[in-house]
């Protein structure tokens, strides 16, 4: 029995995060060190994992209603490749730490602008109403981890003399966007759950989830993030989980 196409593209992008992640551990942990490697590597995985995802992406047909939404995934997509890649630019040709807050924050900020707008369309779309049972899970949920998050990072990081205004603001921003995003994701996925769509929400999910532990990570050792940290592993993962999601939701419209 020859293997399903999204199989094989699955086993493909564990090759493309795999090859970054060994040339990483190359870099730290022997006397290779040749720092501007990996950055090369982590764009070059990004790129083909971009590539393929959009030119699925355009065999959705567009008269379907969810394209405009997937199209906002898509774009968010392109805008943290665009981000990564400014990010990347310092290690890779100056041989230094990428500024924070600098030009790169602008594209992550729109990355995080496009994927909200992508939920709110879908739980508009979907009319989703939420029984008052899922209400108070959903209620409780929130609860709990925001006072997690307000305890264990928010009030360290507003009561922190060593940053600016801007990196507090763009700290905060980013840890409470994963809350918001991975919070709308889930309620998508509790409506969803038990159909081959809700696979497509299952890797959004998981990649919003890298995404926050690696802005968590960033939070506590950006003073000495250096050209390359154990969170870029994170963040690569998420990028490839999105493409993953864009492409498992074009694979199901190009076998109807």
């Amino acid at each position: 029995m020859s293997m399903s196409l999204g199989k094989k593209i699955s086993i493909f992008f564990v090759f493309l995060f795999l090859i970054p992640f060994f040339i990483f551990l190359s870099v730290e942990f022997s006397n290779f060190k040749n720092e501007a490697l990996y950055p090369i590597f982590y764009q070059i995985s990004e790129g083909i994992a971009l590539i393929i995802a959009v030119y699925y992406f355009l065999k959705i047909e567009k008269k379907w209603r969810g394209w405009l939404g997937w199209f906002l995934v898509v774009l968010s997509l392109v805008f943290l490749f665009i981000a990564d890649s400014i990010w990347n630019f310092y290690a890779i040709f100056r041989g230094e730490e990428a500024p924070f807050p600098g030009i790169s924050d602008i594209f992550y900020v729109l990355f995080y602008v496009f994927a909200f707008v992508f939920l709110v369309y879908f739980i508009r779309l979907l009319k989703l109403e939420f029984d008052p049972s899922e209400k108070f899970f959903i209620s409780i949920i929130f609860l709990v981890i925001f006072v997690l998050l307000l305890q264990g990072i928010l009030i360290s990081i507003f009561g922190s003399k060593e940053m600016d205004f801007w990196e507090k603001f763009l700290n905060i921003f980013y840890i409470l966007g994963d809350f918001v995003l991975i919070l709308l994701a889930f309620m998508l996925l509790m409506k969803l759950w038990g159909g081959k769509v809700a696979k497509n929400y299952i890797y959004f999910v998981l990649a919003l989830s890298l995404t926050t532990i690696a802005d968590v990570i960033f939070v506590y050792i950006f003073k000495n993030y250096g050209i390359s940290n154990w969170a870029d592993l994170f963040y690569l993962a998420s990028f490839l989980l999105l493409a993953c999601a864009i492409i498992s939701e074009s694979l199901l419209h190009i076998s109807k």
